[in-house]
């Protein structure tokens, strides 16, 4: 970036109390290949002298805000999108690593799809060190196919997304979101625009933040963003359907019930049959994941030594998948690969 020139990006990495993690999400930031970018670090706040950290590098890149007390997840990214001065904004997180060329991969996906609005990445995710690798992080690539799952998945790692930062600041992110922002965020995004993922794995991320935490809050803002999204799409609902379809959306650990099929069948194909006279979500591709999310379930249910539904059932539904057996399978080379990356 030439003296005092506007630059391309704006890397945003907000900072609490991360002062042991922060020199190497920093460092892997100063390593892009890609060198047209300002760092702006936000403390929000931390007591352990992360903002010293942060001052330690002396590079001109780096611009340091510091908070004089904790604002809060949804706050300090606004006020990122508030300061950023970058074209794009790419997003990073206190406590992960930036592949060398994530920038350069990623604005240059931007520069040649202008239709696009955001991408992000696979990503490997980490243990706690940081050091090993716990496995791939996928998701889906094409923007059709998040169009149509976002209803019923997180599309999206946080910290691997590169926007055009005034469709960002469009939006931005609603303080009431105190865990999950991210994902209401882009939910609301999809609506208007497309977004996309690299099939690369350029982000280490390391879980443990709020968003993982099972505690009551956190299924507060789940339940407020389904019914959120239920409520763009027109469809009726009762809060009992709330509640079951945040369980449609994660399925670790989940053993469905008898009852809980039955409605699901019911509210599946209800969906599709909504989306056939809205046409909120793309076709084919929303009644793909729907037949998937209800053969997951069936398999979910043998798992629990529940009876399946007969085989006149799950055939029509297993031959609506047809058409997603190239990206199902892109996604096993990608877990292979991912299962393979060594870190060096």
């Amino acid at each position: 970036m030439a003296g005092g020139c506007r630059p391309r990006v704006t890397v945003f990495l907000p900072v609490f109390n991360r002062a042991r993690l922060l020199p190497s999400a920093i460092e892997s930031v100063l390593s892009q290949s890609f060198r047209d970018f300002e760092l702006l670090i936000v403390d929000d706040g931390s007591t352990d002298g992360s903002s010293d950290v942060a001052r330690s590098y002396g590079d001109p890149r780096i611009r340091l805000v510091v908070s004089a007390s904790n604002q809060g997840i949804p706050r300090t990214r606004n006020l990122g999108l508030e300061l950023a001065r970058g074209e794009y904004l790419a997003n990073a997180d206190s406590d992960d690593w930036s592949y060398p060329q994530r920038l350069a991969r990623q604005v240059g996906f931007l520069d040649a799809h202008p239709a696009i609005a955001a991408v992000g990445s696979w990503a490997l995710k980490t243990d706690a060190s940081g050091t090993r690798s716990r496995g791939p992080l996928l998701r889906p690539t094409d923007p059709r196919a998040i169009r149509a799952r976002i209803l019923f998945a997180t599309c999206f790692k946080n910290p691997t997304m590169v926007a055009r930062t005034e469709v960002v600041r469009e939006f931005g992110f609603r303080d009431q979101f105190v865990i999950c922002s991210d994902i209401d965020l882009w939910s609301r995004v999809s609506e208007k625009h497309a977004l996309a993922n690299l099939p690369e794995f350029l982000v280490r991320y390391r879980p443990g933040g709020t968003s993982h935490q099972p505690d009551a809050p956190g299924a507060a803002m789940r339940h407020m963003l389904a019914r959120d999204m239920l409520t763009a799409f027109g469809v009726d609902f009762d809060e009992c359907d709330v509640e079951r379809h945040v369980a449609l959306r994660n399925f670790s650990g989940f053993r469905p019930t008898r009852e809980y099929l039955e409605w699901a069948e019911r509210w599946l194909w209800g969906l599709v049959r909504q989306n056939a006279r809205s046409r909120w979500y793309p076709e084919p591709e929303f009644g793909r994941i729907a037949a998937e999310r209800w053969l997951l379930l069936q398999l979910r249910a043998l798992a629990a030594g529940l009876r399946p539904v007969e085989i006149v059932r799950i055939a029509p539904r297993a031959s609506a998948l047809a058409g997603a057996v190239p990206g199902y399978l892109a996604q096993a080379l990608g877990y292979l690969r991912g299962r393979l990356r060594r870190f060096g």
